[in-house]
């Protein structure tokens, strides 16, 4: 639901980067790859992990606790 603070491979912080991902690539329509690039992910389990996330965190609170 969050990204990991770190990247589960490698041990690498990766959250700090996650905002401007995200901001550059569904409002300005960037290439992945060249964005990934500029925020110096360079290693396969970080894109991996960046590749792969899906941010259910506004779906889930939508929903009561019991």
């Amino acid at each position: 639901m969050i990204i990991p603070i770190r990247c589960w491979s490698c041990a690498k912080p990766i959250a700090h980067l996650w905002e401007r991902y995200v901001e550059e690539t569904a409002s300005k329509g960037a290439n992945r790859k060249k964005v990934m690039d500029e925020l110096g992910l360079e290693r396969y389990c970080c894109r991996a992990i960046f590749l792969g996330h899906i941010d259910l965190l506004d779906k889930v609170s939508q929903f009561k606790k019991f």
